[in-house]
């Protein structure tokens, strides 16, 4: 037991003379070496080393050669059309406008005039009042709006595409 604390106390009295450094100090070391040692450079490619590989797309296999060609492979492979987002995005806000259009035709023609009788002073007078009333019509626009928004909700498009 008297080896072992004498080893601890030598170890604490060794690690008490050397200096402390501080982080700055460590940093600027750390940066020295950095500018000695030879960066690797970034690898340069031209139009001939894209031409001349071949690669496959990322996460697809390729089957093993058997060495005969497959019945369904044909030279020229048919590319899938990318729809043309911004194509997409205006005739989407077209569809929403048009949507709103008709709530706002509606909305317009769901007002009706009536003539109430309100009593003044104990006098009974008549007054026109002009009254919004649910219709079939605005109930009829609102739904179709609804139904669009989850239309493009199921067809992937983006929610901004149904604002104005």
């Amino acid at each position: 037991m008297g080896v072992v604390l004498l080893a601890a106390l030598l170890s604490l009295i060794g690690s008490a003379a050397l200096p402390a450094q501080s982080l700055g100090g460590v940093a600027r070391q750390e940066q020295e070496k950095k500018r000695k040692s030879p960066a690797s450079p970034a690898p340069t490619y031209t139009e001939e080393d894209l031409k001349s590989r071949s690669r496959a797309p990322k996460g697809s296999v390729s089957p093993p050669d058997t060495g005969a060609p497959s019945p369904a492979a044909s030279a020229e492979p048919s590319p899938t059309p990318e729809p043309d987002r911004a194509l997409l995005e205006r005739e989407w806000r077209a569809r929403f406008a048009e949507a709103r259009a008709h709530i706002a035709e509606a909305d317009a023609r769901a007002y009706e005039d009536r003539i109430d009788v309100v009593y003044v002073s104990g006098v009974l007078v008549q007054q026109r009042v002009r009254v919004k009333v649910e219709t079939a019509e605005l109930r009829a626009a609102r739904k179709a709006l609804e139904d669009l928004e989850e239309e493009l909700r199921r067809s992937g498009g983006l929610p901004g595409w149904s604002r104005e």
